[in-house]
């Protein structure tokens, strides 16, 4: 019985793997999806690709102007706009039809360099147009200009980013901690290595020494009030950073975990879009030595801990500490007295290990590759190279 109910499931998984591979060969190729969208010039052709998550990418090749449809359940596409993650429209299309993909809800649309005019209603109203040059489009509608490098002027600008188009604006962040983020000024450190790659930032940072995530979510707190008068005063944080206490995911996981969860509904509440990532530190000698751990022994116990209450909690980890062992072992301990990562006490972060931490924080915050960054800051260049590219090999993994 067993058997023939392992035989039925396999022929019915084949059988919905042949219909699914069916279906969109036919978005790819087939004429039920592909359609003449030419308009009073020219010859226009659009049609669906597999998106590869049971999606479309709609594509729109050709020469000339594209048809305008006197509603959105006009176009050919309507019914699966939906489902379109992407429009792509080739270099020759002058013209971008009216409602052409107004039901579909993409995040960028890249105009060609050779259109000259935009129809009414074009595109979604929360989808961001990316053009070359300026062209005509309907009054309302907010034209990004593409800029390779970052924009001197103010103003609404594009970029490809890992071939994604990407708007140009100030990621706005802040910092809350105790002195494993302070020193150094961690925060202005990972400002400059950010800006140095072409990544605006606006850094902020609420930070005492000792302190803890408990204290922080109070507002009774001196310091806890600084965080929550910061959070109520402005909604437009991208990114806050938490650090707890050293050894607090260690000693007092639900202490850590709670403190955590109220800040996170207080950021929700008080912010319009923002994602919230947990630092996790690092070991070091003294408690190490105290749990009869290496110090990389107890930097992964400290990383469990905020991997569990990032799971928990539905929040990200930057793992400064995941880098520190990792610098630790392979140059720390083997006669590199350059690339000290801990201050004259061992525990605190050093310049380095302030660098270091900056570097992961950018990569993992910020999808930035530290490589690219022209700052070195008071390092040797060498010294510097090799903190980023370990940082950028935590955060991505070897390339």
């Amino acid at each position: 019985m067993r058997r023939l109910l392992s035989a039925i499931l396999l022929a019915v998984a084949a059988l919905t793997a042949a219909c699914a591979a069916v279906f969109f060969a036919a978005c790819s190729g087939g004429d039920e999806y592909r359609w003449d969208v030419s308009g009073s010039d020219g010859k226009i052709t659009a049609y669906f690709s597999d998106n590869g998550k049971y999606g479309f990418i709609l594509h729109v090749e050709g020469n000339g102007k594209m048809n305008d449809y006197s509603s959105v359940k006009d176009t050919p596409w309507y019914g699966k706009s939906g489902r379109v993650t992407e429009v792509v429209i080739s270099e020759g299309i002058t013209a971008i039809g009216k409602n052409a993909f107004t039901d579909c809800r993409v995040k960028t649309a890249v105009v060609p360099r050779t259109a000259v005019s935009i129809g009414e209603n074009a595109f979604h109203r929360d989808a961001k147009v990316c053009v070359y040059s300026a062209l005509s489009a309907p009054e309302g509608v907010e034209l990004y200009m593409y800029s390779e490098t970052k924009p001197e002027k103010a103003g609404a600008y594009w970029r490809f980013k890992d071939g994604v188009a990407t708007v140009w604006q100030e990621i706005k962040v802040l910092f809350i901690g105790n002195s494993f983020t302070f020193y150094s000024d961690i925060p202005s450190l990972f400002g400059k290595i950010a800006e140095a790659a072409g990544e605006p930032v606006r850094v902020e940072s609420v930070t005492q020494g000792a302190w803890n995530l408990t204290k922080f979510a109070d507002a009774g707190d001196e310091f806890g009030k600084k965080v929550d008068d910061k959070l109520r005063k402005s909604d437009d944080y991208d990114i806050v950073v938490l650090q707890e206490q050293s050894t607090r995911p260690l000693d007092n996981y639900t202490a850590f975990r709670d403190a955590a969860k109220s800040l996170k509904t207080k950021i929700n509440s008080t912010q319009k879009n923002c994602r919230i990532y947990l630092y996790a530190t690092w070991g070091y000698a003294a408690e190490a030595a105290a749990r009869k751990m290496t110090i990389p022994q107890m930097e992964q116990e400290i990383r469990k801990a905020y991997e569990k209450a990032a799971a928990e909690l539905g929040l990200s980890v930057s793992h400064v500490g995941k880098a520190f062992s990792k610098v630790y072992t392979e140059y720390s301990q083997k006669d590199r007295p350059d690339i000290n990562l801990y201050f004259t006490d061992d525990k605190h972060p050093s310049y380095t290990g302030a660098f270091l931490s900056a570097c992961v924080h950018a990569a993992a915050l910020l999808g930035c590759d530290p490589r690219t960054s022209t700052f070195y800051g008071e390092l040797d260049k060498g010294v510097a190279d090799i903190l980023k590219a370990e940082a950028n090999d935590t955060v991505f993994g070897s390339l």
